[in-house]
């Protein structure tokens, strides 16, 4: 007799030599529930009031245990189309409670997946650890029962095989960029970010992996989606070596012989943007060293400024809000200050100014300005802006 394969990892199926059943054929949400449940807990027998409870907890059934009855019915009819021979079912019941029968010789993802990471926690070798962690993520191909992981009862099964992912995933890349396997670091990347989006460290070592393999371009485009995904689309702060990658995606790939027309023509491609200068981070902060050195030399006075978007309540903003705050305080910013001023985001919910030949009274009425011109325009908008500012080069007590 063939194995009997079962997916969860993505789309669930289950597949008996060429016959496969998946979730994209037309059969009730209870059937694939009742049949998901029972693999996910194939090693024990369930009761039928757990199944009932399982498919009706929050409706009202006249005869639940005839409505399960035929739930069970339907599910084998739709098992049958596996194929496998009279004598062997897929679903077993004794005594009042039902089962996935483990006589059946069945290969399960969540199982190899699970007993891979047992393996490698015991191995003995680098090598070998990373032979095992190869396979275990070629296994995962999405979040476990991922069209049902809202599901209450699927939820913190989601969340564990995910977070055992996520936690091969950052190990594995550290040591391929260790040795030198760059190729294989950005298909691993590449794969993992398309199942946990918001990991950093992932993202990381995607960029450091792209620069290695030479496609700087992807590189620089990645870090900057990044920065708007964190920022803009989810409100949360990138970790500080996430950011410090500027420094390396900024650089361009220039040659020894440059023609000056081709040089020329680039600094003097400024586009048709207007408003200030917005810069990531780790460039605004060059440009606010050189400020300080002409500061303090020409006394030429120039201030630093802070503007932070929080409630009215002067708490943090919940995520969905802080979205459209902070996307309509970007453009008051870029709209109300001069093009030669430069303004970048700090934080999640901060921007940083500098607001260069300004004395303290004009920095004040800018920052006003901004207020002012932000209230005025998203009165509906239930948040305040709270800001702060200094002298550049001025000297601390």
């Amino acid at each position: 007799m063939e194995k009997i394969k079962i997916t969860t990892f993505g789309e669930f199926s289950i597949s008996y030599g060429d016959n496969v059943i998946t979730e994209r054929s037309k059969r009730s949400k209870k059937m694939w529930t009742l049949l998901q449940f029972m693999i996910a807990n194939h090693n024990r027998a369930i009761s039928q009031s757990e199944l009932i409870n399982l498919l009706w907890a929050n409706k009202n059934s006249e005869n639940p245990v005839g409505a399960l009855k035929t739930s069970l019915h339907r599910l084998r009819a739709c098992l049958a189309e596996l194929g496998l021979p009279e004598d062997k079912e897929i679903i077993v019941n004794s005594m009042g409670s039902y089962a996935f029968n483990n006589s059946l010789d069945c290969d399960i993802d969540f199982d190899r997946f699970e007993a891979l990471y047992k393996k490698s926690v015991a191995a003995q070798s680098e090598k070998e650890k990373t032979k095992i962690y190869l396979e275990a993520i070629d296994l995962y191909n999405g979040d476990f029962l991922n069209r049902s992981k809202e599901d209450s009862w699927v939820a913190p099964l989601t969340s564990y095989y995910h977070s055992l992912y996520v936690r091969i995933v950052r190990e594995l890349v550290e040591t391929m960029y260790k040795h030198g396997y760059y190729n294989d670091l950005v298909s691993i990347c590449r794969k993992a970010i398309n199942i946990e989006k918001l990991d950093d460290f992932i993202h990381y070592y995607y960029i450091k992996g792209l620069f290695e393999t030479g496609d700087k371009s992807t590189a620089k485009s990645h870090y900057a989606y990044v920065m708007d995904l964190f920022y803009n689309k989810h409100g949360i702060n990138p970790s500080p070596e996430f950011v410090s990658l500027y420094e390396q995606t900024v650089k361009d790939d220039r040659s020894y012989n440059v023609n000056f027309g081709i040089l020329k023509g680039q600094l003097d491609d400024a586009g048709e943007d207007t408003g200030a200068f917005y810069c990531e981070f780790p460039f605004f902060k060059h440009v606010y060293q050189l400020e300080v050195r002409d500061a303090i030399r020409s006394d030429r006075p120039t201030h630093l400024c802070l503007i932070t978007a929080v409630s009215k309540n002067q708490e943090e903003l919940e995520p969905k809000a802080l979205n459209r705050v902070t996307g309509k305080l970007a453009d008051c910013i870029k709209g109300s200050l001069r093009s030669r001023d430069v303004y970048s985001r700090y934080s999640a919910s901060q921007f940083v100014m500098l607001l260069t030949n300004t004395s303290k009274e004009q920095a004040e009425m800018v920052l006003n300005r901004i207020l002012k011109k932000f209230k005025k325009e998203n009165p509906k908008l239930n948040c305040a802006l709270l800001y702060k500012f200094d002298k550049v080069g001025k000297v601390q007590n």
